[in-house]
């Protein structure tokens, strides 16, 4: 790995942000946010704002807030941050309006699932996701990004030795950071829910598995995902 470029995970339980550390201070990406099953409503600021302090992040030297894909549970604070850290927040125009100008029907797009067991539970549990989604959406505070990422976009401004990739399936912007070393941090393409896999729910499924087909073709080391613990790519079945 780059000297400049080491990975701090944040497990804000049940979705992780990652610190990046870059030559003079600190990229974020993702900021947490509320889950739907959450039992407890808590967007996790006040976690992320410990770890952040713990990690020597401040508003000197925070210069980036990196987000892989529009969710609530990975850009709650966003807007709060680049006003108390002064940071610019970068994102791929495809997720605009889930930040922009987000609605209930528009947040739960992507509430759309494979497995057989997760549709039941979702049916069974839609009215009460609802009701959480609205409470969060009350919550919000919509923002528009300072950076728009393409595919391909280096930020080298910022530090950061590596590339950006748009993965679109479970959100149309949604995309990941690959670092020289190989170190991918895969937002919610990628999960490990007890072994890594697919994201268990996408707006275009289709699209999500040509996303993952795209990295197979990259050279990947190991995983950070949006959701559980980072693994090694060749875990990936």
């Amino acid at each position: 790995m780059s000297d400049k470029n080491t990975i701090i995970t944040i497990d804000l339980g049940g979705v992780n942000s990652y610190l990046l550390t870059v030559e003079n201070g600190f990229v974020l990406v993702d900021t947490g946010g509320h889950l739907t099953m959450d039992k407890i409503f808590d967007n996790r600021r006040s976690k992320l704002l410990e770890a952040l302090k713990e990690s020597g992040c401040t508003k000197d030297n925070l210069r980036l807030i990196l987000l892989t894909h529009g969710d609530n549970d990975h850009t709650s604070s966003a807007a709060f941050l680049r006003t108390h850290f002064d940071a610019p927040i970068a994102l791929h125009p495809e997720d605009l309006p889930l930040v922009a100008n987000p609605t209930t029907s528009l947040w739960m797009k992507s509430f759309q699932y494979h497995s057989p067991v997760y549709k039941l539970v979702f049916k069974l549990l839609k009215g009460k996701i609802t009701r959480l989604t609205q409470k969060t959406l009350e919550e919000f505070e919509p923002f528009q990004p300072d950076l728009l990422l393409t595919n391909g976009m280096r930020l080298v401004e910022y530090g950061i030795d590596g590339e950006i990739l748009h993965l679109p399936g479970h959100t149309y912007g949604s995309i990941g950071l690959l670092l020289s070393d190989g170190s991918l941090i895969a937002g919610d393409t990628l999960a490990n829910y007890g072994k890594p896999s697919a994201a268990v729910n996408a707006l275009d499924f289709n699209k999500m598995y040509k996303s993952i087909e795209t990295l197979r073709s990259k050279s990947i080391q190991k995983v950070f995902p949006g959701h559980g613990n980072p693994f090694h790519f060749n875990e990936l079945k």
